[in-house]
């Protein structure tokens, strides 16, 4: 036990322990390798010239990032920041994308990618139930496919609920194949102790596992696979997840937030293997730069083609090229204080590069932009189709094009001064267009805006029904319009030296639209987080629900307890309808969260609970979420999360999804048509004091819950009503200036708004 613990004292210092670990044969092939690349965070930010952010859930492509984790990752410095020297990452209870948790991950893909050699990280981890630190690797080019098969390098992993335990592992695949290797601590230390060095010694025939340089785990391909694909470039990633299958959720024994501290990282690898990075070159291209990785004290000594000219960096890890007729390597002579290598970038011959610019243009469009990207001492020759013109740039590598009204193919031939002749094209097709606005819209809806693209030298003429009036815009692509009560087809006649042609739009006038009710009414959802949805018959046709078909959600075990649906809808309009509506049925009570989001960028954008309360269980009930305090922003796609818990055999029915107004739905009514009172609380914002109007709502003696929350999800307030046709007043004086969230609950209506306080 002695002998144990001063091996474990004396590995503290890694280089010491990482000697006694290798053999004399592999002393001797480590002896020349250099520090290639490193961070030692020593900045007041991330280096963007080395790592990129993770931003997001995973989804739409690989929601939960295929393992159902449930932190959504950020570039935030409440997340991820610099200091004292040391990268820090943080877990933290959150609201965004719809997920409880937020955190940090980061990449080095394109910006450090590595072929063998020794890399290491010194790391402080977290601990916790449900906390998932790692260091890790993937492939930089999907050579053999997707994940898994062009593989998977862990360096270092840890659940918390295993907090002494180191873990490495490789995967590949297909089938999907993975080894792992454990470092135990001792039973009364924990990883979150104090930092460690973690490190892989990756050669062409073995990747083998380090602790603060003591070796516990060793594959080679005839271990792996006879497919094992780590002969390619992996790029490095650091992250802390939060939930997940493999350390399952996170619970009431985490202690949050937990941090994931980043000393360093750095890369070694022997000068012979370090690769040249370029461009491959058109004829008498200029300009293009050709690097390797800097080595400290290295002398750089380049060679090119003989009518190729070395502009800049001579004596430097990188350099600039103009090259001549002849096609050839660049070598590279790289001197370091261990040893002379000798590295090379094949040109076997010049390439024909190809044509950036738009595929879709409109007829008439100006000031279009085609180019190659490489400039070149040869001429270039351009063509466009008939009716285009080239207005500048002809003999060069970019030109300005006004188009025509036809599609076609823009084309250029390049003519160098060596007698070489190269010629490629891009095929450029028409814009598709169309009216666009508002699909459907309350009666009475003023000013709402209806457009068309903008095609240069084009007519618009705009007509309307006899009820709707044209406020402003016509003769333009856009027009201000109010409408009446009844349906509206708008229809525009464009005309332009192209073509003369009509355009439609039917609108339909209504005070809600409903998304589904699955009798009628289909809306294409897409399971996120382990949901399983599907259209089933309705479990209890009664009470304000007797339609025939609902939908149906449940979740696949060991995913997050928030599994949901989400579906793409036209923008939401939250200054017309600002209510979003739900009936729920289920066996088990929990939380129901409604959210608007922003497809383009996957971001959430708002959220809202509502309770669906021990009392509700067994019988349909009416969720009401009012958005009417929403920022002014685009909202294009809705998300309703279920509380599964951690059991995957309980089901949540809904039905009627539905954005309404500012009218709230009446109970007991099928699909909303029915106009009861207005919901109100004022003064919203407040420093302090306010009201609730819920009259009409609830019957006179009847008994209703208010509940104040915050975005956490933490009770503020919560108190008993019985309704007596009079306004309630609450005060949240007392608590911080935010965003809190009104909950009404009685009447099989469950009812949430979002208020601020100043």
């Amino acid at each position: 036990m002695k002998r144990k613990n001063l091996m474990r004292q004396l590995c503290n210092y890694s280089l010491f322990c990482y000697l006694l670990a290798l053999s004399p044969a592999t002393l001797h092939a480590q002896a020349c390798m250099e520090l290639i690349w490193s961070d030692e965070f020593n900045g007041t930010e991330l280096n963007s010239d080395q790592w990129s952010y993770e931003i997001g859930d995973g989804c739409p492509d690989l929601c939960g990032f295929g393992n159902n984790e449930e932190q959504y990752y950020t570039d935030s410095p409440e997340n991820i920041m610099l200091e004292n020297g040391r990268l820090i990452i943080t877990g933290k209870e959150d609201t965004l994308g719809g997920l409880a948790y937020s955190s940090a991950k980061i990449y080095s893909k394109n910006k450090g990618d590595f072929r063998y050699g020794r890399i290491e990280a010194r790391m402080k981890f977290p601990t916790g139930q449900g906390v998932w630190p790692a260091f890790w690797m993937l492939s930089t080019e999907d050579t053999y496919g997707g994940w898994p098969e062009s593989g998977e390098i862990d360096i270092v992993e840890m659940i918390g609920s295993n907090p002494g335990q180191v873990v490495g592992t490789m995967h590949t695949g297909e089938p999907h194949t993975f080894i792992s290797g454990y470092y135990n601590l001792p039973p009364d230390e924990i990883l979150a102790d104090d930092f460690h060095i973690y490190s892989i010694e990756w050669e062409p025939d073995s990747v083998t596992f380090f602790f603060d340089g003591i070796q516990y785990h060793q594959l080679t391909p005839d271990i792996l696979s006879p497919w094992a694909p780590f002969q390619e470039d992996f790029y490095l990633i650091l992250n802390l997840a939060l939930g997940g299958n493999w350390p399952g959720p996170v619970d009431e024994t985490t202690e949050l937030p937990q941090t994931l501290e980043v000393d360093y990282v750095r890369v070694y690898n022997h000068p012979e293997r370090l690769p040249i990075r370029g461009e491959q070159p058109i004829v008498e291209a200029v300009g293009l730069e050709y690097s390797t990785f800097e080595i400290e004290g290295a002398n750089y000594i380049w060679t090119v083609p003989q009518d190729a000219s070395i502009i800049s960096g001579q004596g430097t890890h990188q350099i600039t090229v103009d090259w001549g007729c002849t096609a050839g390597n660049v070598d590279l002579e790289l001197q370091t204080s261990c040893e002379t290598v000798f590295l090379s970038y094949e040109v076997e011959s010049f390439i024909t590069p190809d044509i950036s610019g738009p595929i879709t243009v409109t007829e008439n469009q100006a000031d279009i932009t085609f180019n190659v990207s490489q400039t070149s001492g040869g001429s270039f020759s351009w063509e466009v189709p008939s009716g285009a013109n080239i207005v500048s740039g002809q003999g060069t590598n970019q030109i300005a094009v006004e188009w025509g009204c036809e599609p076609g193919d823009v084309t250029y031939s390049l003519m160098g001064s060596c007698g070489s002749s190269f010629e490629n094209s891009l095929s450029v097709s028409l814009q598709t267009i169309g009216i666009i606005g508002q699909p459907s819209v309350p009666p009475n809806t003023a000013n709402r805006t209806y457009s068309i693209a903008d095609i240069p030298g084009s007519s618009y003429s705009w007509t309307v029904p006899s009820d709707v009036e044209i406020v402003s815009g016509q003769g333009t692509p856009s027009i201000q319009v109010d409408f009446g009560v009844a349906d509206a087809m708008i229809t525009v006649l464009v005309e332009n030296s192209c073509w003369s042609n009509t355009f439609e739009l039917l609108v339909a006038v209504e005070e809600s639209l409903v998304y589904a009710d699955f009798d009628e009414v289909d809306m294409d959802f897409i399971p996120r987080y382990g949901a399983v949805w599907s259209e089933v018959a309705n479990p209890s046709p009664s009470g304000i629900n007797t339609s025939a078909l609902v939908g149906r959600v449940n979740k696949t075990p060991g995913s997050p307890y928030y599994a949901g649906i989400e579906a793409n809808v036209y923008e939401i309009p939250t200054d017309l309808r600002p209510l979003m509506a739900q009936k729920v049925y289920s066996s088990s009570s929990g939380i129901v969260r409604f959210l608007i989001d922003d497809l383009t960028t996957g971001q959430e954008k708002l959220r809202i609970n509502v309770e669906y309360g021990p009392n509700d269980v067994n019988q349909w009930v009416q969720l009401v979420y009012d958005f009417s305090e929403a920022p002014t922003d685009v909202y294009d796609e809705i998300g309703m999360r279920y509380n599964h818990g951690s059991t995957s055999t309980e089901f949540w029915y809904f039905d009627d999804v539905m954005n309404t107004t500012d009218a709230i739905l009446s109970a007991g009514t099928e699909i909303a048509e029915d106009i009861t009172e207005v919901i109100a609380v004022y003064p919203n914002p407040s420093s302090g004091q306010y009201f609730l109007d819920s009259r009409g709502i609830f019957p006179t003696g009847s008994n209703y819950t208010l509940e104040v929350m915050d975005t956490q999800g933490r009770s503020i307030l919560k108190q008993h009503v019985v309704a007596q046709g009079q306004l309630v007043d609450f005060d949240l004086s007392t608590e911080p200036s935010g965003v809190y969230v009104v909950n009404l609950s009685g009447q099989s209506l469950r009812y949430a708004k979002v208020i601020v306080k100043q």
